[in-house]
C-alpha cells in the first residue's frame, strides 16, 4: 500500500528530517510539548503581523523531526491526538501554516499495515478510529487520492474481518458512513458495505429521537440529493433500507425548544395570517413553517463557524430545504434584535412577508 523509503526520503528532502539526524533543540521536543506548540500556534493574531507568523512558520519547521517523529511512531491513540492538533491548524483564519505535509506523512505510514487489526484491536475501534482521520483531514481542509486506500479498505477488508466473526454494530457502521458522506471524504463502496453492516439491526428497537436514527435520516437525505452516483449504485437491499429510514418517524426535542427569536417570529407571523406550525423534515426540526405550502422561516441564531468550512450546517439545511421543494426564509438574530418595540417587528413581518409574495394586502 505504500512505498516508505520514497515518502520519508521525499519528506527527508522537503522538511530537512533524516533519519539518521542527531535531533537536538526542539527537534527533540516531548508528546506534551507538541500539543501545547500546536495549541499555541492557533492564539489569534493580527492579520498584518506577517513577522510573527513567519517566526511561528520557522518554530513549526523547527518541530518537524519530532512531529514527524510522533506521527509515524508510537500509540495509535497519541498519533491521532497529535494529528487532531496539527489538522486544527487548518482552522485558522488565512490558513498562514504549512502543516499539510504532516498529515500526509501520517496517512503513508498508517496506510501500511490498514489490511489486519492489530492485536485487541475490534471492527468498532477501526471504525471510530477511521472516522477520526477522516475529520482530521476535513479540518485540515485536504483530501489527497491516498484517502482512496482507506476507501478501499473498507470496502475489501471491513467484509473479510466480519466473515471471520468481527460484525461491525450498526451505531459504529452509522456514525462512520455519516462522517464520509458529511465530509465529502467517501466512495460508493465503502457507503455500501457500511450501510449493509447497518440494516442487519432492526430499526424498530432504534428509538425514534435517537442519534443513530438522526444520522441514518442525513445519510438518507445526502444520498438521495448529493451523492446521486452513489445512489445509482446501491444493491436493492440497502436502496430498500434507505427508503424505510426514509419514511420512519423521526423526533428532534429540539424541534420544541424555543428560542426568543423563534417564539417572536412565531407570533407575529401568525398575527398575519401564517400558521407557523412545528414539522419534521427528514433530519431538520422546522420550527416556523407550513407544510401545506411548504414555506419554512428560519431563525438563524448568532453563531460562529469555524473557518475554513465548505458549506455550514446553515446553508447545507437551506440547500436541501430547497432541493425537495421547500421555500427557506431565513431571519437573522442579529437584525431582530435591532427591532427596538413591537410595531417595529410587526412591520418587519409584514414586509418580509409581501417580500416573499406571501401577504397581498
Amino acid at each position: 500500500l505504500a512505498q516508505p523509503s520514497r515518502w520519508r526520503d521525499w519528506a527527508s528532502e522537503v522538511v530537512g528530517i533524516s533519519e539518521d539526524a542527531t535531533i537536538t533543540g526542539r527537534g527533540a521536543a516531548s508528546f506534551d510539548e507538541l500539543v501545547a506548540f500546536l495549541k499555541d500556534l492557533r492564539r489569534p493574531m493580527q492579520p498584518a503581523d506577517e513577522a510573527a507568523v513567519q517566526q511561528k512558520q520557522a518554530e513549526l519547521e523547527e518541530v518537524a523531526p519530532a512531529l514527524q517523529r510522533f506521527l509515524i511512531g508510537g500509540e495509535i491513540r497519541d498519533r491521532l491526538a497529535l494529528l487532531r492538533a496539527v489538522a486544527d491548524l487548518g482552522t485558522v483564519p488565512g490558513k498562514p501554516y504549512s502543516f499539510a505535509l504532516y498529515l500526509l506523512v501520517f496517512l503513508e505510514e498508517y496506510l501500511k499495515d490498514i489490511e489486519t487489526l492489530r492485536d485487541g484491536e475490534t471492527i468498532s475501534d477501526r471504525a471510530a478510529e477511521l472516522r477520526e482521520v477522516f475529520l482530521c483531514f476535513h479540518r485540515a481542509g485536504l483530501a489527497p487520492d491516498r484517502l482512496r486506500l482507506i476507501y478501499s479498505h473498507i470496502e475489501q477488508d471491513f467484509p473479510r474481518f466480519e466473515a471471520a466473526g468481527a460484525l461491525l454494530p450498526m451505531p459504529s457502521a452509522v456514525s462512520l458512513c455519516h462522517t464520509m458522506l458529511a465530509t465529502g471524504l467517501s466512495s460508493s463502496g465503502a457507503t455500501t458495505v457500511l450501510l449493509r453492516s447497518s440494516l442487519r439491526e432492526p430499526l424498530i428497537h432504534v428509538a425514534d429521537d435517537s442519534q443513530e436514527l438522526r444520522m441514518l435520516k442525513t445519510i438518507e437525505m445526502l444520498i438521495r440529493l448529493d451523492f446521486l452516483y452513489t445512489q445509482e449504485r446501491l444493491p436493492p437491499e440497502v436502496t430498500e433500507y434507505l427508503s424505510v429510514v426514509r419514511n420512519l418517524r423521526y423526533y428532534d426535542r429540539e424541534l420544541r425548544r424555543d428560542t426568543p427569536l423563534s417564539y417572536q417570529m412565531a407570533f407575529f407571523l401568525r398575527k398575519h395570517g401564517f400558521p407557523a406550525k412545528r414539522k419534521m423534515l427528514g433530519p431538520y426540526p422546522l420550527k416556523v413553517c407550513d407544510p401545506e405550502e411548504r414555506v419554512n422561516f428560519e431563525p438563524v441564531e448568532d453563531r460562529t463557524w469555524r473557518f475554513g468550512l465548505i458549506e455550514t450546517a446553515r446553508a447545507r439545511k437551506k440547500r436541501h430545504l430547497e432541493a425537495v421543494g421547500w421555500r427557506s426564509i431565513e431571519v437573522q438574530a442579529s437584525e431582530w434584535k435591532e427591532l427596538p418595540h413591537y410595531h417595529a417587528k410587526a412591520a418587519f413581518i409584514r414586509q418580509l412577508l409581501k417580500d416573499n409574495e406571501l401577504l397581498t394586502l
